[in-house]
């Protein structure tokens, strides 16, 4: 399998994700946030940039 159907699989599985779990925001979220950026070795803002579209999309599927 090569990166990209690696990506486009990893995309759907977030997106799953955040539908079943939902989408929380506070001050605690934000610092795990932080957190998972470090543990998976992005930087933060490549982090917040990949999720704020999935996270969008999520949302405007619940407020159809």
């Amino acid at each position: 399998m090569d990166t990209k159907r690696q990506g486009e699989i990893a995309v759907k599985f977030v997106k799953y994700y955040m539908r079943k779990e939902g989408i929380r925001f506070s001050l605690n979220s934000v610092r795990e946030f932080g957190n998972l950026a470090q543990e998976i070795g992005v930087p933060i803002q490549e982090l917040k940039d990949f999720i704020r579209p999935l996270a969008q999309e999520v949302l405007d599927e619940a407020l159809r």
